[in-house]
């Protein structure tokens, strides 16, 4: 059987970055090739297994739709479907600073047009994807690991589940299936000698586990997916994000992804991820007013 992974997305979303892990581990990249010639490629595959036994398939987004409608209606290839999201204002940030230009730059869109662009395509492809990812705020290693360990967990037939924290200032992950809010229990944040720990700090943990409220959260989350994985489990599904937001995603939303990966991670293929970990995080308007404006009551916690 010929393993073909299709890889789209939007421009600056991460596909360099998946090439390279996929050509890491002995995958040929294969790039553009024109939708009317793709049936005659995934001939040449099936033909010579040993030379394209393990195929990238990487297509600009504009074409991904007719691509995988030819993919999915081939026989004799396994196939998997990746496309990578990314907000616009990650993207800006990412093409600042690498100074790539956008392919749509060199047709006399704008940089913003292009993007605009981009997003209204990826709504009319999104549902077709066997794993779409929001890259927003994942480092390169992070972004790998999500990938390839959702993709090998399918191959040994054991579900993902991946478990990752998001502040809500920064905007709520568009991949997120199942999101607890944690911003119902006391701020870390507020107490000066934790502000600058996080969620993965003993003092921290020690703080919210000392809070009545924090155990009947966890019970409760804990029964609500012992039901929710062990269903999904059941229909088939490969794949399930679950993400647990505060309002910086420092301290409470890594402190619930990191204790809900450690109580699963022999139950499923467990893929950690906390999204804002390498934000420099300062106390704003908006923190406060998150949490009810009761930064003056939650120093004394």
């Amino acid at each position: 059987m010929v393993n073909i992974v299709f890889l789209s997305g939007v421009s600056g979303a991460g596909k360099s970055t998946i090439c390279h892990a996929f050509e890491e581990r002995g995958y040929r990249i294969v790039e553009n090739i024109p939708n009317a010639i793709l049936p005659s490629f995934l001939d040449l595959c099936v033909a010579n297994p040993g030379s394209y036994g393990a195929v990238v398939l990487v297509a600009d987004l504009r074409h991904a739709r007719t691509a995988m409608k030819i993919l999915s209606s081939y026989e004799g290839i396994h196939l998997t479907k990746i496309l990578l999201d990314c907000s616009i204002p990650e993207l800006e940030k990412r093409f600042r600073l690498t100074r790539h230009v956008h392919p749509m730059e060199s047709k006399g869109f704008s940089l913003v047009e292009a993007m605009d662009f981009d997003a209204e395509t990826m709504k009319t492809v999104r549902a077709d994807a066997d794993l779409y990812v929001d890259t927003t705020g994942l480092t390169p290693n992070a972004l790998r690991e999500v990938i390839l360990m959702s993709l090998f967990a399918w191959q040994d037939e054991k579900m993902a589940v991946v478990f990752s924290s998001f502040g809500y200032k920064y905007g709520v992950p568009t991949d997120a299936e199942i999101v607890f809010d944690c911003r119902i229990l006391p701020n870390p944040y507020w107490v000066p000698e934790l502000r600058g720990l996080t969620g993965k700090d003993s003092e921290v943990i020690e703080f919210l586990e000392n809070k009545k409220e924090t155990g009947e959260y966890v019970k409760r989350i804990e029964k609500f997916l012992d039901f929710y994985l062990n269903k999904a489990k059941e229909d088939g599904k490969s794949r399930v994000c679950v993400y647990f937001g505060c309002s910086g995603g420092q301290h409470r939303s890594v402190y619930f992804a990191e204790r809900f990966y450690k109580h699963y991670e022999k139950q499923y293929a467990c893929i950690l991820n906390h999204r804002e970990m390498n934000r420099h995080y300062e106390v704003d308007d908006d923190e406060s007013k998150e949490d009810g404006g009761k930064g003056n009551e939650r120093k004394a916690n």
